[in-house]
């Protein structure tokens, strides 16, 4: 009996030692290629709250930032968990990498299953040439004659959410404006990425905004394994627990297939994201199983830098009146050049607007932390240091917006950062919320269109006050990978007061 204690013993012994020595193995990973690093602690590495996801992962990746600033390093090597990862702290450094040397850096390096979830087999996780020749199919239904072309789609949704606000303010009360941002991001995205009519803001109960829903609830497990696949990629791939769950993947791909049937038997055409993919189907130019995924990231990108740029922007507005009744002067003046209506051309008058949403993603980027992967071995500029094939690169997208050195007094809701003036006094690199050089947003245009129709129609008939419930300073969300705002975005919208002569 003792004989036998004594062997379970020596065997957990073992079995502890394999996994400390396993989790450890690369603490002096950075030591070794004259990297300057912050030293790990074993199984945690420099952050617990970024395993857990107890912290915003935007406020982690700033305290490494103003580390290796304040020391005057370019770049920092930290660990996550035990896997090392390169913060680029240098924007100079950061356009380098990004652009000249992107040969170097051209994958996102993020966990997919084409298998077990085709789903994940997207554009913005795929990398090589595998991306690239994707890249290259997609790009051309983002063009400004594409983007014309869709807009009466877009316009529609529009009109809904007219329609929607009106009925809204005339019962009074505050609404919660992440909510109502979302559902019309999912009637556009429905309508244009899937085809159909989602209806979300007619429909309370709609189901594509159910699944919207379902999707971008996230328990502390999903987030957790997450994260697993971040730090721990082959450990990963040995869990065969899929991030999303049968009824969010079922719902995206049937209704897609769907669609795309229908479209195949009846001729019909509507100048949007899947007569594209059916085209690229018909000269075999796309796996017809990698379809439905191109639509979803559409949806969780548009959707994502979309309603939650716009909601955040509201929520500025109504702190910052005097900014809304200048957008406002702006959205009058332009809309009465073009009899009325809102339009495609009408918008790209706007250009206060844009500085308004430019300012609110400097604020909120949707990605906080983005990610790279070292796809072959690179020699770091002006080092002997070589980050080799494999290492996760990441940019502090946040706290790079929250520079001081380039945005001062950077709390600051100000637009007047974003006039042209201004824009050319600093560094093109120290403002990146869509990315930049090829990997940059596929559907920056799209996602700027959404957002303007949407300000365009509220500050036309509306006014965006503090409600009841608003919270600001907004509180971030600390679970999951994209910048969400804890609570929602609590605002009041009445109807605008006519203007006296």
């Amino acid at each position: 009996m003792a004989v036998g204690v004594l062997e379970v013993l020596a065997a957990l012994v073992a079995i502890f030692a394999a996994v400390y020595y396993y989790m450890t193995n690369t603490a002096d990973y950075w030591a070794k290629r004259g990297v300057p690093f912050l030293k790990p602690t074993p199984f945690i590495g420099n952050s617990l709250a970024f395993l857990l996801s107890t912290e915003f992962r935007g406020k982690v990746g700033q305290r490494f930032y103003h580390y290796a600033k304040s020391n005057g390093h370019k770049y920092l090597g930290v660990f996550l968990g035990r896997r090392p990862a390169f913060i680029v702290c240098d924007v100079d450094l950061l356009k380098t990498m990004m652009v000249k040397d992107f040969q170097y850096l051209t994958d996102r390096g993020l966990f997919f299953d084409r298998h077990r979830e085709p789903l994940s087999a997207h554009l913005f996780n795929l990398g090589g040439p595998e991306w690239k020749s994707l890249r290259a199919k997609l790009t051309p239904t983002f063009t400004t004659g594409k983007m014309k072309n869709m807009f009466y789609l877009v316009r529609a949704c529009a009109d809904q959410l007219d329609s929607f606000l009106a009925a809204e303010t005339a019962a009074g009360g505050e609404l919660e404006m992440a909510e109502v941002m979302a559902k019309f991001t999912t009637d556009v995205i429905g309508s244009c990425a899937f085809g159909v009519e989602a209806n979300s803001l007619k429909d309370p109960d709609a189901q594509f905004r159910n699944m919207g829903r379902e999707l971008f609830t996230i328990p502390r497990w999903r987030a957790i394994l997450f994260v697993l696949g971040e730090t721990m990629p082959p450990l990963r791939r040995l869990l065969p627990v899929p991030l999303l769950s049968r009824n969010v993947s079922t719902f995206f791909t049937s209704t897609f297939n769907e669609n795309v049937r229908y479209r195949e038997q009846s001729g019909d055409q509507r100048h949007d994201f899947v007569d594209l993919l059916i085209q690229l189907k018909k000269g075999d130019a796309i796996d017809p199983a990698i379809m439905p995924a191109q639509a979803f990231i559409f949806f969780i990108a548009g959707f994502e830098t979309s309603s939650g740029a716009t909601s955040a922007c509201l929520m500025e507005l109504a702190h910052h009146p005097d900014v809304q009744d200048r957008l406002r002067e702006e959205v009058d003046r332009v809309l009465a050049k073009h009899a009325g209506v809102i339009s495609y051309e009408a918008l790209q008058e706007m250009t206060y607007m844009e500085q308004v949403l430019e300012e609110t993603m400097r604020l909120y980027p949707a990605l906080a932390l983005l990610p790279r992967v070292v796809t072959r071995d690179y020699q770091l500029p002006d080092s002997k240091s070589v980050l080799e094939a494999g290492t996760r690169v990441l940019v502090p997208v946040y706290a790079i917006h929250r520079d001081p050195e380039f945005y001062p007094d950077p709390d600051r809701f100000d637009p007047e950062r974003f006039t042209e003036e201004n824009k050319r006094s600093r560094p093109h690199f120290a403002y990146i919320p869509f990315g930049e050089g090829p990997r940059i947003c596929i559907g920056l245009r799209f996602a700027m269109m959404q957002m303007k129709s949407a300000l365009t129609v509220i500050m036309r008939s509306y006014q965006v006050t503090p409600g009841p419930d608003s919270v600001y300073p907004m509180p971030f969300e600390t679970k999951g990978i994209v910048t969400r705002i804890r609570g929602g975005v609590h605002v009041k919208i009445s109807k605008r007061q006519a203007r006296t002569a």
